[in-house]
């Protein structure tokens, strides 16, 4: 084989490996248009049967926690539960979470430092009393109505761990940049996993808007410092069996940070 045959041969693999997610990306694209509407409206509205606990994972919050306490409490019926892991926190975020109504628990951890790990530690701390699901949900994250109820009922109802609607909503004043951040979110978090349920396939986990039922989430690999600790753990639990599922009709939201930085560490993610 002549250098110039060896060297076609490797611009087409690299053109095959380039169009295989371009493809899988397209098509997912195309069934959330073309099918996924009809899939939302086929969807069952399971009534649940058990106990909730949302955990409530919080590092350095106090500032914006309480409108997320507020909006978890108001869904929350006999027997469930909000509980907070205030997370290495320098601030008052755990104050603040007591003063709204949530249950609280303080983790100080020099070494082990990273949201997996005030994960696990809520999980362990909900052993005490353990929940029939669980619901993950971020510090500055809006449950809309009904939100936390679809979710519960829709995992308890599968076994399976189920992703919601994760949105993120523009500050005033966007920049440009943010804008088209904006979009790639859309197509990332909405547009592709209904497309992927539309086909009948699962979606990824998103970090946060998570149910699950208790026994999966209590035998899940949580305590990690993993930069992306949701992707690793929705992959973890295809391999074990529960590939995790999307509910489109539950929705949990936040806003962009207008800081740079916390938009870098987004994009790293």
């Amino acid at each position: 084989m002549s250098w110039r045959d060896g060297l076609g041969l490797v611009l087409l693999l690299l053109t095959a490996v380039t169009l295989v997610p371009v493809s899988v990306l397209l098509l997912q694209v195309v069934a959330s248009a073309w099918r996924g509407g009809a899939w939302i409206a086929a969807q069952p509205a399971p009534a649940r049967a058990g106990t909730l606990a949302v955990l409530m994972p919080a590092h350095d919050e106090a500032d914006g926690i309480e409108p997320a306490i507020r909006a978890v409490l108001a869904q929350l019926g006999d027997g469930d539960r909000l509980l907070v892991v205030a997370d290495n926190c320098s601030d008052a975020t755990a104050a603040v979470a007591r003063a709204a109504g949530a249950e609280v628990t303080e983790r100080q951890d020099s070494v082990r430092r990273g949201k997996g790990y005030a994960l696990d530690h809520g999980v362990r701390w909900l052993e005490q009393a353990p929940p029939a699901a669980v619901v993950i949900l971020d510090a500055d994250c809006i449950v809309a109505p009904e939100a936390l109820q679809r979710l519960a009922a829709t995992s308890l109802a599968t076994g399976r761990p189920v992703q919601g609607l994760y949105s993120m909503h523009l500050p005033p004043g966007a920049r440009l940049e943010m804008r088209i951040a904006a979009f790639a979110w859309i197509v990332k978090n909405k547009l592709r996993p209904l497309g992927a349920a539309a086909l009948g396939g699962p979606c990824q986990l998103m970090g946060t808007g998570m149910a699950f039922p208790w026994p999966v989430l209590r035998d899940a690999p949580l305590a990690s410092g993993h930069l992306v600790e949701d992707m690793q753990l929705g992959l973890d639990l295809a391999r074990a069996g529960t590939a995790p599922l999307f509910c489109p009709s539950a929705a949990v939201s936040s806003v962009f940070p207008l800081d740079r930085t916390a938009v870098r560490s987004q994009r790293t993610r």
